[in-house]
């Protein structure tokens, strides 16, 4: 399956926003407001977004 790098990225970056995520919640910091949390959201977005694409890229054909 040509998704599986992209997808074994996407758990990598998962596993690191949920460390982000109990970080912030340890420190009492709302998670829209813990900039290495967002960062970190956004790339996990970035790569739902690619995976998206290339599987409704794969249904077309």
């Amino acid at each position: 399956m040509e998704d599986n790098p992209l997808n074994e990225e996407l758990e990598r970056e998962k596993e690191k926003l949920n460390k982000f995520a109990e970080e912030a919640q340890r420190k009492g910091i709302p998670l829209t407001q813990d900039e290495d949390f967002m960062a970190q959201n956004h790339k996990v977005d970035i790569l739902v977004a690619e995976i998206q694409k290339r599987k409704t890229v794969r249904q077309k054909k």
